[in-house]
């Protein structure tokens, strides 16, 4: 199960609103972190990051039903280190060769980078969109804190 992640990352339901239950709580945030962090960690900036983003309990993207998913973004009944090694020096399934999901200090070399940042090779087919799919892209000082944190090694 702990390469599941990256079948996920290509194959999840549009996000950004559709499908999601009125009383289950707030959308997803395009924007969890509004002002660029300059010494990220993985528990304390990019794992709620990812819980806002990616998936959680009031999504229908990386998180808890309606997709029958297991939930990675926000550790379900997992803990934020099996998370974590969920996506460090992890190989996607579903990327061109030479990616890792996330790359330590090879930011060029990070799948996830690439996901919320440019459109896939190949999109929409093999590797598929842009993510959070059908959402906004998320916002400049999210994606510099993501790239800031793969830089300096991805520290847990």
């Amino acid at each position: 199960m702990a390469h599941a992640l990256p079948l996920l990352l290509a194959s999840a339901p549009a996000c950004g609103g559709g499908g999601m239950d009125a009383t289950a709580g707030p959308p997803p945030s395009t924007c969890p972190i509004a002002t660029a962090v300059a010494n990220p960690t993985f528990r304390v900036d990019i794992l709620p990051a990812l819980q806002s983003s990616c998936g959680s309990a009031t999504s229908t993207c990386h998180g808890q039903p309606p997709t029958g998913h297991v939930s990675y973004a926000t550790g379900g009944t997992r803990t934020s280190a099996d998370v974590y090694g969920d996506l460090v020096n992890q190989a996607p399934a579903n990327a061109p060769a030479g990616y890792l999901l996330v790359d330590p200090t090879h930011v060029a070399n990070s799948w996830i980078v690439e996901k919320v940042t440019v459109d896939a090779p190949g999109a929409p087919g093999n590797y598929g969109f842009r993510m959070p799919l059908a959402a906004p892209d998320l916002c400049a000082a999210t994606v510099a804190t993501l790239q800031s944190w793969i830089a300096q090694g991805a520290p847990y």
